[in-house]
């Protein structure tokens, strides 16, 4: 038991490193200004590549989970860092719209799902029920913890190197860094403790696509799709928001102050739902974004808006700890990578709210309607949850 769960602490330490190197999507904001700056370029195309970047995310995360489940982890891992590496490699060369699009928000999408589809159920697997929150908060930790790193790091690169050169260097760094540490990523032995999945569904471990069977599954898609959509927004547009609701410059800090409340959130999270619970923990995080929204429609200056996008952090990164957690829980382990992935494809809904976030403020000036519209959409998502229980046999 002890080399088990040593072996599982070294898949998941492993995971939090790759997932340190992948994070560059959360400061996406700070690429979204330098571009717009650009000829040719305005915020509508700016914001395009992290949009198609969330689709293809989506999209690819369960095909990676199921080869995940299917295929070594390890192999998986390392092919996202090559399409991650090499797509922002080619983005420095080619900085045009099209390519943007094609390269970072294809290419990069489907390498993300590679990875991040991976590490997570490898390293959950190798520990029991009652560890497997704050091991996945762990885990997740580190795509939080990247954008606090990487948008003041984005920041300094661009301002002192240009946008071509910090492509390049963040291409080469991903490359070079998922490589490496994917040599660590693996499952454990194919037997199981007894009892570890008693009580879960026999279809959903028998048949993948015995998911589909559960009216859990359908509501966890659309919860899923609204914490997403609403973070994206926030992750999207956060230097823009700063600077016409605040009247604050450097949105760069907003953007770190977010990732340092997205990471605190995905271990926090762990530890709170595997003590009250996980659908108790995911109700109370959608009342707060509900709240936290209803206040972010108030903030004028810059303190306020910095408190609102601490809570609004800290509930995204919690869900990305809840959310695993839950299937785990409720479907078990067997097809975990590819039930998860089915979930986690909600996230194509999700892209079209920064999207449509950016059009109203094309057409209002300001993000007011937008955040009103995110409201509404958390307070129902609370209300669905009360809904939620295992399912039965």
């Amino acid at each position: 038991m002890f080399n088990r769960m040593h072996k599982g602490w070294k898949v998941a330490l492993a995971g939090l490193f790759i997932n340190i190197l992948t994070g560059f999507p959360y400061a996406w904001s700070i690429f979204a200004t330098a571009l717009s700056r650009e000829p040719g370029w305005d915020y509508t195309h700016a914001s395009l590549p992290y949009t198609v970047f969330l689709f293809s995310y989506a999209f690819s995360m369960a095909l990676a989970g199921r080869l995940q489940d299917r295929h070594h982890p390890r192999l998986m891992v390392a092919a996202g860092g090559v399409l991650m590496g090499g797509a922002t490699i080619v983005s420095s060369f080619l900085l045009f719209p099209w390519s943007i699009t094609l390269t970072w928000g294809v290419v990069w999408g489907m390498g993300l799902a590679c990875s991040y589809a991976t590490v997570t159920p490898a390293a959950i697997k190798w520990f029991p029920s009652g560890q497997k929150g704050r091991v996945t908060g762990v885990v997740v930790f580190g795509m939080g913890l990247s954008a606090l790193i990487m948008a003041p790091f984005c920041h300094f690169l661009i301002q002192n190197f240009g946008l071509q050169y910090t492509f390049l260097i963040i291409g080469l760094l991903l490359l070079v860094g998922v490589i490496s540490l994917s040599v660590v990523i693996e499952n454990p032995p194919r037997e199981k403790p007894a009892g570890e999945e008693k009580g879960l569904p026999r279809g959903s471990r028998a048949l993948p696509l015995a998911i589909f069977r559960y009216p859990q599954f359908y509501m966890l898609w659309l919860m899923f799709c609204i914490f997403a959509g609403t973070g994206v927004t926030f992750v999207s547009h956060m230097d823009t928001i700063s600077r016409t609701q605040a009247s604050f410059e450097l949105g760069f800090i907003m953007v770190s102050l977010f990732s340092l409340f997205n990471a605190i959130g995905r271990i926090i999270s762990g530890y709170i739902s595997d003590r009250l619970g996980r659908r108790q923990t995911i109700t109370l995080v959608f009342l707060a974004l509900a709240l936290t929204l209803g206040a972010a429609l108030l903030a004028r200056t810059p303190a306020p808006l910095g408190i609102v996008v601490s809570v609004v952090g800290l509930a995204y990164g919690g869900m990305f700890t809840l959310f695993p957690a839950i299937m785990a829980s409720y479907f078990g382990e067997e097809n975990l990578g590819f039930n998860y992935g089915l979930v986690f494809s909600s996230m194509m809904a999700g892209s079209l709210f920064p999207l449509a976030a950016g059009y109203l403020y094309e057409t209002r000036g300001d993000f007011l309607l937008a955040l009103g519209i995110l409201l509404l959409l958390n307070l129902g998502a609370a209300l669905l949850s009360f809904l939620l229980k295992k399912p039965e046999n």
